[in-house]
């Protein structure tokens, strides 16, 4: 496992192949750059076997060559340059006027980041071949196609696939939202990652696309997936990565200005704010490694990693979704384009299944990203910093908001920003060939990480603005096991609510609660994990005047608010934790406001975050 200091995806991995039989006195090689990090996500891999009864071999080392060496399977996981970089990523588009929700797969921050890793992954692929030359390589790293063009396209000896959680992620989510079993639902997705459709959506041979599109007409379903569902209205099928991720991959939401953003609840910066998350759940990880006696919570997941790995080391068929060049797999894409389709997996490793045609709307829709991959692999083999502009100027987020001669500025300064690895950057040279186009003539520096970071903290201050840190909080009240709708489970509090006309909580039995750094209320380090389960938080807010506020609400899983004992808001959706996800105009008395929340939790980590800011223009989810 290359990149094993993301200790949480290493410690799923691994987990997911220790449980099966087969694997368990496997030996699992852990590679990282950061020494803190891999003895850490060493440690917790220790820790999984020791939960699952199994023995594997576990090594650790800071050398390449050393973990490859023997590999069977290298499951490669490397971020390059950290959130250091990634605020490069953001903060300089920003500068021109971009903003970005997670800019890890297209536009300037995905094309930036599968510039710095072409070094280090082409470097891998080399290590590999000379090394472990029958291995197969699994690559988890984002952005998926450049990462697999840089795979394919520098060493094509290379057996290797893509792989991503997107399609059997969302499909859980689709039949959710139909009132269905996951597992009696069949499909057939293919694009390319991250904008790959389900052109066929069925049970027991019946099209289930007409009730995808009567479940869209609820409020609850919709305001779940707002931008996916807008892109299925408008284009007819329904896409695969999430809403925050595809808001960002065309020209219909961001540009738009704030009350777009609003209106579509489109996450900027929420890549930033995932990273806070990241380095405090690492240091939940560390104390946990430090606690030798401390056990560790492991599940299932359903990355495909593992079933690679059995289907190929005991020649037993499955069927997952991978990423590998096209090969006339989808007609209209280029053969060497990366696309995602179904693929069968055996002792003979991994093929696509031919798709076919598809829809002429769904490839426009990723035409112009197939284009900067091809764009963003001739740069970097190439050393043509022409091919870097022209990439960006073809990215449909990007050429809404900017003339060609800002584009070209902006790439010039990133360029200089991350800087080429001859001079201590993480770039590969993008001056080895001259050509006609020019350059902004601008000169730049290198990026001060220093005053970037500022510039976030700045920025994330001004977004939790208003937080409400204060609570009393009281649970968990066990629900319907599986029951998604478990907000509308009846208890005692409501009961005491509705014998109030003011909204007041007798909270003296209650448990008091600071929200963290991100507005957070951790209910699962309250209460526990309690899976299918509610709480409730009361807090009390001053206000000088009556008037009308801005109500923004974060929750894991769904959320129901009363202010002043009547309700305002609801959403009954499955999700990870970010500020601001949802937004509600509130009129606040004058005097002293109460305000109470419902949270229920599915399964793992629960909590809440509410803000109550003054109205202005510009207010909108990361601003």
């Amino acid at each position: 496992m290359i990149g094993a200091g993301s200790v949480v995806f290493s410690k799923n991995l691994t987990g997911d192949i220790l449980s099966y039989p087969e694997f368990r006195d496997a030996t699992f090689s852990y590679m990282d750059v950061d020494a803190t990090r891999l003895d850490v996500g060493a440690e917790v891999c220790r820790k999984v076997g020791q939960a699952l009864g199994a023995k594997p071999n576990i090594q650790a080392t800071l050398d390449r060559r050393r973990a490859l060496d023997g590999a069977d399977f290298v499951i490669n996981m490397v971020q390059v340059g950290g959130f250091d970089a990634t605020l490069v990523d953001f903060e300089i588009p920003r500068k021109y006027g971009l903003n970005f929700t997670i800019a890890d797969t297209t536009g300037p921050g995905g094309l930036f980041r599968a510039l710095r890793t072409y070094p280090v992954l082409a470097g891998l692929c080399a290590d590999l071949e000379a090394v472990c030359p029958d291995a197969w390589l699994l690559n988890y790293a984002n952005p998926m196609s450049m990462n697999m063009q840089t795979v394919t396209r520098t060493h094509a000896g290379v057996r290797a696939v893509g792989l991503c959680h997107s399609v059997q992620g969302t499909l859980c989510e689709l039949a959710h939202y139909l009132g269905e079993k996951v597992e009696d639902i069949t499909c057939v997705c293919a694009g390319i990652n991250h904008m790959a459709f389900y052109l066929e959506l069925q049970k027991d041979g019946a099209d289930l696309y007409p009730r995808l599109f009567e479940a869209m007409e609820r409020p609850e379903v919709y305001n779940a997936n707002r931008v996916r569902f807008e892109v299925m209205k408008r284009l007819g099928f329904f896409v695969t990565e999430s809403s925050e991720h595809n808001a960002e991959y065309s020209p219909w939401f961001i540009p738009h200005g704030p009350d777009q953003v609003r209106k579509f609840a489109v996450p900027l910066d929420e890549y930033l704010r995932r990273c806070d998350g990241i380095v405090e759940e690492f240091e939940r990880m560390r104390g946990l490694c430090e606690r030798h006696d401390a056990p560790v919570e492991v599940r299932r997941s359903h990355e495909y990693g593992s079933t690679i790995v059995r289907a190929v080391a005991t020649d037993t068929p499955a069927v997952v979704y991978g990423n590998m060049p096209n090969r006339g797999t989808i007609d209209g894409l280029p053969d060497d384009a990366i696309v995602e389709a179904p693929t069968l997996v055996d002792g003979n490793g991994c093929r696509f299944v031919r798709v076919g045609e598809l829809p002429p709307q769904l490839l426009a829709y990723m035409q112009p990203h197939v284009a900067q991959h091809e764009l963003f692999i001739r740069a970097a083999t190439e050393g043509r910093r022409d091919h870097v502009y022209q990439a960006a100027m073809f990215d449909p987020l990007t050429a809404a908001v900017l003339p060609p001669d800002r584009i070209v500025e902006m790439c010039d300064e990133l360029i200089a920003a991350h800087g080429f690895v001859r001079d201590g950057g993480v770039l590969p040279d993008l001056d080895a060939k001259r050509t006609l186009v020019p350059s902004s003539g601008k000169r730049f520096g290198r990026a001060d990480a220093r005053e970037l970071r500022a510039s976030w903290e700045a920025a994330k201050a001004k977004s939790l603005e208003g937080t409400i840190t204060n609570w009393h909080v009281v649970g968990p009240f066990k629900g319907e096991q599986g029951g998604r709708a478990n907000l509308e489970l009846r208890t005692p509090v409501e009961d005491e609510l509705t014998r109030r006309d003011d909204g007041r909580i007798d909270v003296n039995s209650w448990k008091p609660a600071k929200a963290d750094g991100r507005g957070f209320v951790d209910l699962g380090a309250l209460f526990g994990g309690a899976e299918w389960s509610v709480a409730y938080g009361y807090a009390e807010v001053e206000s000088a005047d009556a008037r009308d506020a801005l109500l923004r609400c974060g929750s894991d899983d769904g959320i129901k608010v009363w202010l002043n004992g009547r309700q305002v808001h609801t959403n009954e959706i499955g999700r990870a934790y970010r500020p601001c996800s949802d937004e509600v105009v509130v009129r606040l008395r004058r005097g002293t406001n109460r305000f109470l929340v419902k949270v229920d939790n599915y399964t793992g980590g629960w909590g809440f975050g509410l803000a109550v800011s003054d109205m202005r223009s510009d207010t909108a989810p990361g601003n």
